[in-house]
């Protein structure tokens, strides 16, 4: 269709020819020959550039048009009123009825279909700023919209029909939208639909596979996210500007380069640079190769090198699988046949030196040469209070960190994030998506304890809380590798706290199927609201869990104080039998050890 307007638009040139120099004067009107041919030019103009702004997959198409419609319907009634007797009313009559009413007719259908799409925004910072990490990314620019922010669920905007690129634009004063698709289904990929729909350039959302908490504000598709067949066929399907992956099984799959090789926008590095989260092996030598501060560690195969390596650091001994393990591939232990033991089952594991200090998570969005830090948070990963207990997915969150160095995010984009950018380019897989670090505070300075490929899972919830720049415009100028374009991010005031709700037998063996209730009165408590991680409908349409992290509770408050008090207030009023959760979330910092995977 695209094709066929702009062919038509360039068509009607020799006509404009012909008209300028064969229509004799009219006695009634000198001028009219000039209107039919500044008529026609104009027709011509608008069809052209209506089939280009489509092929570009512009929203903009839908107001070129809604006014070629009208100079369409406009021609015809000049034709037909002014056409001389006889055989030129005949013929006008046959032109309007058969090319431009119809033409006319198509270009209304066109831009009725997309004009809720489109939302004009001129650039402004919204929410209280305060002072976050300085970025050279995206400009604190925002979409106006007839769809207030935080009011549910993401408009319908138009549905495309094949590859587009970002229709959204990263400077201020033009007319764009954008549709997004979320790849993934727990706490994490809730937070970012979350805030993906308080973004008013989002139009519309789409979730794969979702959970019941983001069907709330997207339209789900069953698909398998590490399937980059599947989810391909759903981006033909959809047609998103921009596709948002949450976890870390597609991208160590190369969904996302799968993705842009099929010519679709994707947050989320290339299987090659997300090798950084797959293999912790493969991360300690870009560290090392990038002169990035770790702890000094071994990869071993093998019982025997895995020995050696023990002796060489000593107790406490740390010991961590090398490839994907869900958070849970890590044992911290002063037990030497524990560690053995563990390194025996993983096969290959990396072994290093421990590190002693309160752990950070840095993340740093990147589009290949340029990233932007966003607010440190703390991850709890011990299942239990007092940090004990065996390493989970993680059991709560919380931003800012008061006691954390005022320069820590700066510091961890020069002296991390930089570097690691760097030599991953330098070795042809440059790094577009979200970069993990996580930190060890310890008396030497920053040590990189870990890189994760993508946002870390509950940090990611409360840090999204705290974001004020709009979400979608920033994921999809990396995406569009168009960081370097602005100053830095806003951020809104207070603290944030989330608490996991765990199932029962939650780590080791946790049970499905228990019904949740009190999700609506939690999210009464001000400033609370409750996140969907492990959540499922069962055959009665029930809401049950599906999973050992079932519910995050996510509070805001002015202080962290505050936000803590609304988290537990708010977690208190959940009902799931054999539900648990830590107590001691944000009373303070989590004692740091090396223990994250």
């Amino acid at each position: 269709m695209a094709l066929g307007l702009t062919a038509g638009g360039a068509g009607l040139l020799p006509w404009l020819v012909y008209l300028a120099v064969s229509l004799p004067a009219s006695p009634v009107a000198w001028h009219w020959p000039a209107a039919w041919a500044g008529l026609d030019g104009m027709e011509a103009a608008g069809l052209a550039c209506t089939g280009v702004l489509m092929l570009r997959r512009d929203p903009r198409s839908r107001l070129t048009a809604a006014a070629t419609a009208a100079l369409l319907i406009a021609d015809a009634w000049f034709d037909v009123t002014t056409a001389p007797p006889g055989s030129g009313e005949l013929t006008s009559l046959l032109m309007a009825v058969l090319a431009e009413l119809p033409t006319a007719a198509l270009c209304a259908w066109l831009a009725c279909r997309g004009l809720r799409a489109l939302a004009v925004y001129p650039v402004a910072n919204t929410g209280p700023a305060i002072t976050g990490p300085a970025i050279t990314g995206l400009a604190s620019t925002r979409l106006a919209s007839t769809r207030p922010p935080g009011t549910g669920p993401a408009g319908t905007g138009p549905a495309g029909t094949g590859p587009a690129g970002p229709a959204l634009a990263s400077t201020g004063g033009r007319l764009s939208a954008v549709r997004v698709l979320v790849i993934g289904s727990g706490g994490r990929e809730h937070a970012l639909a979350r805030s993906l729909s308080r973004d008013p350039a989002v139009t519309q959302l789409h979730a794969a596979p979702g959970n019941p908490g983001i069907a709330e504000l997207a339209e789900l598709h069953s698909v398998a996210p590490a399937d980059p067949v599947q989810v391909i066929a759903l981006a033909r399907q959809t047609a998103p500007d921009l596709i948002v992956i949450g976890p870390e099984a597609p991208l160590v799959a190369g969904v996302a380069e799968a993705l842009r090789t099929a010519g679709f926008d994707c947050f989320g590095p290339d299987q090659g640079a997300a090798m950084v989260e797959g293999s912790k092996s493969f991360a300690k030598q870009i560290m090392t190769a990038a002169g990035v501060p770790t702890a000094a560690a071994r990869t071993c195969t093998g019982v025997a090198a895995a020995k050696a390596a023990l002796d060489e650091f000593g107790p406490p001994y740390v010991v961590k699988a090398d490839g994907l393990a869900a958070g849970k591939g890590v044992v911290v232990t002063t037990d030497r046949g524990e560690a053995l033991e563990h390194a025996a089952a993983c096969g290959t594991v990396v072994i290093e030196e421990f590190l002693d200090g309160p752990e950070v998570s840095v993340f740093a969005i990147a589009d290949g040469t340029t990233a932007v830090t966003l607010l440190p948070a703390q991850d709890y990963k011990r299942a239990y209070e007092g940090n004990a207990g065996p390493n989970t997915g993680g059991m709560g969150a919380c931003t800012p960190l008061a006691w954390a160095p005022a320069d820590l995010a700066d510091e961890t984009l020069s002296a991390v994030v930089q570097p690691t950018l760097a030599e991953l380019a330098r070795r042809g897989t440059p790094y577009r998506g979200l970069l993990y670090a996580g930190l060890c505070l310890t008396t030497r300075g920053i040590r990189v304890v870990e890189f994760n490929a993508r946002f870390g899972d509950p940090e990611a919830q409360v840090v999204l809380d705290r974001l004020s720049t709009p979400l979608g415009g920033l994921l999809a100028a990396a995406a569009a590798g168009d960081l370097a374009s602005t100053g830095k991010l806003t951020w809104l005031g207070g603290a944030a706290v989330t608490v996991v709700i765990a199932a029962e037998g939650y780590p080791a063996a946790p049970v499905g199927g228990d019904e949740i209730d009190g999700i609506d009165e939690a999210a009464r408590v001000p400033g609370s609201y409750v996140l969907h991680a492990g959540t499922a409908r069962d055959s009665s349409g029930r809401l049950v869990a599906s999973g050992g992290r079932v519910l995050n509770v996510v509070a805001a408050g002015p202080d962290q104080a505050a936000a803590r008090a609304s988290a537990y207030q708010a977690a208190a009023r959940i009902r799931m039998r054999g539900s648990w959760y830590r107590t001691d979330i944000a009373a303070g910092p989590a004692s740091g050890t090396s223990a994250v995977t």
